[in-house]
């Protein structure tokens, strides 16, 4: 296994999101998990624009397909290896928004809204109303949550 795949396998198993790909809400949570784990300054080296469903990466796409390929076939590439221990400690400052505080939302769904907030206040430099606004237009569904979800960011310092 690569040494790119096993780093994406171990942030995911640190921030106790499956490696799975089997659904479009597995990959939505891989995709948003990987976007807040990079913000903690851990640099997998996946850059993200705007797609439908919020922050997204083409090159993530790949590797997690090539992670999947990589575990059915039974490649043993990350047994026995394990993060330093300060990369473990950065992302547990994300790790507690990983847990929905939206009660009707699931965890996919949580996680589209925070990194869709963050991505529009601080990637996209949007004001709190503009972002609102995307949100309404784009993402009906989960705009009534923001205020919540910029909570949870400014609380792990992600949102000032």
């Amino acid at each position: 296994m690569e040494a790119r795949l096993i780093a994406l396998k171990l942030l995911l198993d640190e921030l106790r999101v499956p490696a799975e790909i089997n659904s479009v809400d597995d990959r939505k949570l891989i995709q948003k998990a990987v976007y807040l784990g990079q913000l903690t300054g851990v640099d997998l080296g996946y850059r993200f624009s705007w797609y439908l469903m919020g922050p997204y990466s083409p090159a993530l796409t790949r590797d997690y397909y090539s992670l999947a390929e990589a575990i059915a076939s039974d490649d043993p590439g990350a047994e026995g290896k394990q993060l330093h221990p300060d990369v473990r400690d950065r992302l547990q400052r994300v790790a507690g928004l990983l847990t929905s505080l939206a009660f009707n939302l699931g965890q996919e769904d949580w996680l589209e809204l925070v990194a869709s907030v963050h991505f529009l206040r601080r990637v996209s430099r949007y004001s709190h109303e503009r972002a609102e606004a995307v949100l309404r237009e784009k993402k009906p569904h989960l705009a009534p949550h923001m205020e919540l979800a910029e909570e949870a960011l400014q609380r792990a310092g992600l949102l000032q």
